[in-house]
């Protein structure tokens, strides 16, 4: 029965409710937007899980080492092998003697403050065999091995700025 007061009396309500798929293309952006950053997210945390849990494990064997009375040679290894798993084996495997004192000279975050005294010390112990560490060259370690990730990152900033420039200079 049809009332004159209703104004809404003309109105066919749909059968079913639109779909809300497939969602409109705005959506779709923001979702893939999501997986990317969720992505990177998860990677970049990952690799800073990694590095903290190699400079940890390094610091644990810097500890053992001190607690063994360790010689200068294996407290050496200890950071040669650090090293090597951050930088190019081409570029630290063969380093010995005088240029591997100026190797951990110039990848340590304060220039200018020698670690392990001077460099003949450093060369003359390195080859000793009964050479034992001081707690000096202990500290020293521990120094170098805790502001590592630092080192690594700030080299690599400089090498990509050193190579931006180099393309420069090409044009």
């Amino acid at each position: 029965m049809p009332t004159p007061n209703n104004p809404f009396e003309q109105i066919i309500l749909p059968v079913e409710a639109p779909s809300a798929w497939p969602p409109a293309p705005i959506y779709w952006l923001i979702i893939i937007a999501v997986i990317a950053v969720s992505l990177l997210t998860f990677f970049l945390v990952k690799r800073y899980i990694k590095k903290k849990k190699i400079i940890k494990q390094a610091l644990l064997s810097l500890q053992q080492l001190q607690n063994d009375n360790a010689s200068f040679a294996q407290l050496n290894q200890l950071l040669k092998g650090l090293s090597l798993h951050y930088y190019p084996r081409e570029q630290v495997a063969s380093v010995t003697g005088q240029a591997w004192f100026d190797f951990l000279q110039a990848h340590h975050t304060q220039q200018g403050v020698n670690l392990f005294n001077n460099q003949d010390e450093f060369c003359r112990r390195l080859y000793q065999d009964n050479s034992s560490c001081t707690e000096k060259d202990f500290f020293s370690a521990k120094k170098w091995i805790q502001a590592f990730p630092t080192q690594v990152k700030a080299r690599q900033t400089l090498a990509l700025k050193n190579k931006q420039l180099a393309g420069k200079k090409d044009v």
